[in-house]
Order: structure tokens, then sequence, then C-alpha cells
């Protein structure tokens, strides 16, 4: 499939009507089969709707696939720099295992709007949760919840603002507490925030698949600076964030002992505070983009995914 646009992205993004309308939207075809989310094309009798639902001052790209026979609802919570487009694995693997799957381009990411790859607040992350759950019309069955990196601080700002917490199990695929050099990250910040409001974005070895970081370099919708508002609100959410008990039971937390994105060694006990009672399963050579690694070790994984939450 022909890469689209940025252009025809962004006008794809701007058609979108409010989830639960239908509406011709020129251009969804070739998004759809760029990013590998036809998914209805390759399982029949699953349903698809994409629409934008409101939250704060945000338009959010929310994508709703469903189907006859399903036993769960996933919520599908993406990174930070990523979007809905880069999960097509862990959507086709939910939707095979009898999930209807709920994901959402986080605030300034992918088809949604907001300042790219920016947040004032890490509030945002939680708010736009609490927002899309209450719009989207997904049948009467238990819900999950699976997040990678941004995702997982996404997860814990909905949990500690808007309770009472929906989900019957609860995966954090590398989520972000405090990054990989953080120090120097934190210094950096200080030192320039006053002058500059963007940097250059580095694209890392973040999965042992190298047709993902070639397509990572391709993908239209990657944002290439990183905003400074962004690296200012995730040091006020780490001076201010509590360390301590959620109040909404364990997780299954999945970590890559490749990851140089975040700074696990020192994330995986403080997540064990959040979510008392955590589980951890660490992949061997597994990096930071646990989404897009390579096959052997999503399976490897995926397994106990799929045994974690019943599936």
């Amino acid at each position: 499939m022909a890469r689209p646009d940025r252009e025809a992205l962004r006008a794809l993004g701007e058609a979108l009507p409010p989830l639960g309308e239908a509406r011709p939207l020129p251009g969804l075809d070739e998004y759809l089969g760029f990013y590998g989310l036809d998914v209805p094309r390759q399982l029949p009798g699953v349903d698809y709707r994409l629409g934008t639902v409101a939250s704060g001052h945000y338009q959010l790209a929310v994508h709703c696939w469903q189907q006859a026979g399903a036993r769960h609802n996933l919520l599908l919570v993406h990174g930070y720099l990523d979007h809905v487009g880069l999960y097509r694995h862990l959507i086709r693997h939910a939707l095979a295992r009898g999930c209807n799957v709920v994901a959402f381009d986080l605030p300034g990411h992918g088809l949604s709007t907001g300042t790219p790859a920016g947040i004032e607040v890490f509030r945002e992350y939680g708010d736009a949760i609490r927002d899309v759950l209450a719009a989207v019309e997904q049948p009467d069955l238990p819900w999950q919840a699976m997040a990678q990196s941004t995702g997982g601080a996404a997860l814990i700002e909905f949990a500690r603002r808007h309770p009472p917490w929906p989900f019957s199990g609860t995966v954090l695929l590398a989520p972000l507490l405090r990054p990989a050099g953080w120090r120097r990250v934190f210094a950096a910040h200080a030192l320039l925030h006053r002058f500059v409001a963007t940097v250059p974005r580095a694209f890392t070895r973040n999965s042992s698949d190298r047709s993902f970081l070639d397509f990572l370099r391709q993908d239209p919708l990657q944002p290439h600076r990183i905003q400074m508002n962004w690296v200012g609100a995730l040091r006020r959410w780490l001076a201010e964030l509590p360390l301590q008990d959620l109040g909404v039971g364990p997780a299954l937390l999945v970590q890559g002992d490749a990851d140089t994105t975040v700074d696990w060694r020192y994330n995986l006990p403080r997540y064990g505070k959040l979510f008392p009672g955590l589980r951890i399963e660490l992949v061997p050579g597994a990096g930071h983009q646990l989404a897009n690694e390579s096959q052997p070790l999503r399976e490897r994984y995926l397994k106990v995914v799929d045994r974690y939450l019943g599936w």
C-alpha cells in the first residue's frame, strides 16, 4: 500500500465526524491499508468505526472494532510519539481472542488534535481515557486495559482522578515513570525550556524488528521534534505523583531488559507500590517498543498476557 502523505492524513483527521456518525471519509482506505488496520477484510464479522470524541479542547480520534460473540472489551492506550496505526499486532491479537477493541490517539498524536507530541499537564491524558470510555458504545462486557509506555502514565492519571476503576485486568507494556538518562534530560530542560520550544527527535533502536524501525522512519504521522512542554509536564508529574497504592488492584507489567528508553530498574519497584501485587514479566532481549518487537519476542510475552487476562 502506498504511503499517504502528511497533508492527506491531516485532511482525514479534520474530516472525522463525531463517533457514532456515519460519513464517507476520503483517504480512509489508504490510511487503514498503509497501517495494516483494515482488519474487517481479514477477520469477517468485525465491525469498525472511526470518529472523534471531545476531551477538553482536544478532538480525539477514536477507533472501535466490535464483533459478535466477544467476551471482553479492551482499551488499548499507545505510548509517546506513537499512534493507533502502529498497534496493528496487538489489535489483531486481541480481536482473534474474542475481544472488542477501543483505541484512540492521545492528544497531539496521530489523527487527534493538539500540538504534535506536546501536552501541558499529564492530567489531560487521564481525562482523555475518561472521555473516551464515557463516549464509546460497547456491549456490556468486562473491560480490560493494555497500555504501552506513556499509556501507562495515562492509566495512572485516570486511576488517580476518575474512580471507580472499570478494568478487571490491566497490562502495562514498558510503562513510563522515569525515562533513561533522566538527570541529563532534567538538566537540559531546566537550561533550555525558556529559550526553545522544541528539540530534534532522535530515532532510537527501540525494537529488534528492523522492518518496523524502517517503517517508523517513513511514517508520515511521526513527530520529528520533542516538545519542551511535554518534558516539563513529565517533570511536574514525577514530582507530584504519590508512590502509593492506587486502589485499583494488581497488574501485569511486561518489560524488556534491552529497553534504553525508560529507566526500568528504577521504575519497576515503584510501579509495585502503585499496583500492589504487581506481576512482572521480564523479556530478555526486548526493547522499549514491545507492541512492535520481533514476532518471536511478541509471541513470548503475549502468551503470558493471554493467561493473565483469561483470553
